[in-house]
């Protein structure tokens, strides 16, 4: 089952952390999380001005 990036911080003290079969250092993390929060409840990305947060 995929997991939520949305539902994970990144925890302090560490160079990278592995989820979904991935591994993510901090600043990948924070790309993929953005990326999260563009997409619908289908998992398409979803146009900026439609998506409300």
């Amino acid at each position: 089952m995929k997991r939520n990036l949305l539902h994970y911080t990144f925890p302090q003290g560490l160079t990278s952390i592995y989820i979904n079969g991935k591994r993510y250092t901090k600043k990948e993390f924070e790309n993929a999380q953005r990326r999260e929060r563009n997409r619908d409840s289908k998992g398409r990305y979803a146009k900026k001005i439609n998506y409300i947060q």
